[in-house]
């Protein structure tokens, strides 16, 4: 894949736009080690290039940093200059070394505190808000989250913890995942806290949350991402706002090979940092920095399509965004212009020009266009700008009796061509919704054919991360009052399906894929119309274009023709000639008979 859009470096002795620069010397060694790529070219997978660049070994390399690891280079030369409305320079790409350092600093960054530390006698007042996670709750520091900021925790619930967290620290991570699992079932059983009578629902959720999030950890040290998954879903879905589960669901994703989901959890998680009132300016650049690697590697591992970034004010009409973007499209990656699809909506962000403290109308903005290799691997992109519910299986899919067979057919549509383009195009919009082409009721309707074709674990897998999406829905942007009851039906009919619950009402999803497939049926019985109306004037305009040359040569009327010899009429197969009037007296008058 050409990777088309590239998008600046963050820079190197400059913090986030509107934090400043607080790194240390550690610090600046860490966020620096970045290497630029290679030219990108458009014949040939990207893998092959990149065993030409490691094998280059003689050619010298150019000394960018100085013993400090602080570039020499100017922040101009570095980012490239990029007028207003031009698409950005290629992305400087960061080296595996500087993604996993960043990954281990911010996934495991609070392992180092007792997961039942008791906070300073400084008061906590009950009006927090709601918008308050974990990070910014606890007195202490933001990196080490505790349950100190709980009322008392039961007491078998503590002794539970103190066990894994002891077994934790002596790097016995299979000991401790079990111990782990054991504190969870209890907190399920109603040992969440001593006053269980008085007890609130939040803090509830955030303890369990908590001890899924240890799961997580425990499994990702033990290289097992697949069982570490529906855990880290978990605890999103039990807390939304803490901004280490959203990491280390970015960590699962990446060693799952999902970079795109794992770049928008990081980029949700850089967004809840802040929300939460993270203050810690190293913080928020490692999460920019872990978030700007990751979506690299998603643009990088695409093949079928390639990517461009258009920076975008907020004066310019949206007709003229999406012309220009695709003018230069166009002119730059002739290989990917089979179809174009550029996102009407925009709203894109970047993570190197994103900053959360600016008011969202001052925000930099891009507009995103994917040039596609082939036609038909896109083509279904042009019913998210012409369709209320667009629906990607067929007109009459839901409407007959589908054989196992087709629904495979389905679910290979839906997680090889469908739900990875989907996935691309919000992995860098923070606001994408849960509304039909969002990609989550797609990802609903995925999980009813795997349900239908008997595959429930990896139904189970993708609903609960259905789940875990809605949960955080409400802090990634303003809901009207139809959204939150769309809300509040999806996640209703997601549990209960995933408890399998049986009721008479449709599911949100399936009512919504219906009305698509209407949709499709009338868009295909108008197109049929309109050509067959096209058909029926182009035949009545032909007809009549011979009638008009058969007059002006003076040919008889159709069905008679003048005989060769005496001039008499022959009349055909197909013609009738009206009987002259003797003929018809003769038919006609009966019949006489002589007097005797």
């Amino acid at each position: 894949m050409v990777q088309s859009a590239g998008v600046p470096q963050l820079s190197d002795n400059q913090a986030p736009p509107g934090r400043p620069s607080s790194a240390t010397e550690t610090e600046v060694d860490l966020i620096h080690n970045t290497q630029a790529p290679p030219p990108p070219k458009e014949s040939g997978p990207n893998k092959r290039r990149k065993a030409r660049v490691r094998g280059n070994s003689t050619r010298p390399k150019k000394r960018m940093t100085d013993s400090r690891g602080v570039s020499d280079r100017p922040l101009v030369e570095k980012q490239g200059v990029c007028d207003e409305g031009s698409p950005l320079p290629p992305l400087l790409r960061i080296s595996l070394k500087s993604l996993l350092a960043a990954e281990m600093k911010l996934v495991y960054g609070d392992e180092q505190h007792n997961i039942t530390q008791q906070p300073s006698k400084s008061p906590v007042t009950s009006s927090a808000s709601q918008f308050m996670c974990q990070a910014s709750e606890i007195v202490g520091p933001p990196s080490g989250p505790n349950l100190g900021f709980l009322p008392q925790i039961d007491k078998w619930l503590d002794v539970a913890l103190q066990d894994a967290d002891s077994y934790y620290q002596q790097k016995k991570y299979g000991i401790a995942a079990s111990r782990f699992t054991t504190a969870l079932e209890l907190c399920s059983k109603g040992a969440a806290v001593e006053q269980s009578l008085h007890a609130v629902y939040e803090d509830i959720s955030k303890v369990a949350s908590l001890i899924e999030s240890r799961l997580v950890a425990c499994y990702l040290r033990l290289k097992r991402p697949k069982i570490a998954l529906n855990h880290s879903h978990r605890a999103i879905q039990l807390n939304p706002i803490y901004f280490r589960h959203h990491l280390r669901q970015a960590m699962v994703y990446r060693l799952l090979g999902n970079p795109c989901a794992a770049a928008r959890s990081a980029m949700i998680a850089d967004w809840v940092y802040w929300l939460s009132g993270g203050s810690d300016e190293h913080i928020s650049k490692l999460i920019k920095l872990y978030w700007q690697a990751l979506l690299d590697e998603a643009i990088t591992m695409e093949d079928r399509f390639s990517v461009m970034y258009t920076p975008c004010s907020a004066g310019d009409s949206v007709g003229d965004c999406i012309a220009k973007a695709e003018e230069t499209f166009r002119k730059q990656h002739t290989a990917f212009t089979d179809y174009l699809f550029t996102d009407p909506s925009g709203g894109h962000l970047l993570p190197q020009t994103t900053d959360w403290s600016n008011p969202p109308s001052t925000q930099q903005k891009y507009v995103l266009t994917l040039g596609f290799r082939r036609g038909q691997d896109g083509s279904f992109l042009s019913k998210l700008t012409s369709r209320t519910c667009p629906s990607f299986t067929g007109p009459r899919a839901s409407f007959s009796s589908s054989s196992p067979e087709d629904m495979e057919r389905v679910c290979d549509t839906f997680s090889r061509r469908i739900l990875p383009v989907l996935d691309f195009i919000k992995c860098t919009k923070l606001a994408a919704g849960f509304s039909p082409g969002s990609g989550l009721v797609e990802r609903l309707q995925y999980a009813g054919y795997l349900g239908q074709i008997q595959r429930s674990r990896e139904q189970t897998v993708i609903l609960h991360q259905a789940l875990a999406e809605l949960a955080v829905a409400p802090y990634l942007q303003d809901l009207s009052h139809a959204d939150t009851s769309l809300l509040q039906a999806l996640m209703a009919d997601t549990m209960d399906t995933l408890e399998g619950r049986r009721t008479d009402r449709e599911r949100v999803w399936n009512e919504m894929q219906k009305v698509g497939m209407l949709e499709d049926l009338l868009f295909q019985l108008e197109e049929t119309y309109l050509k067959n109306k096209a058909q029926r004037a182009s035949r009545k305009q032909r007809v009549g274009v011979q009638g008009a040359e058969g007059k002006a040569r003076g040919r008889p009327k159709a069905g008679v023709k003048i005989g060769a010899k005496g001039g008499g009429t022959v009349v055909t197969d197909k013609a009738k000639v009206r009987p002259t009037e003797t003929q018809q007296e003769t038919a006609v008058a009966p019949m006489t008979l002589p007097d005797p």
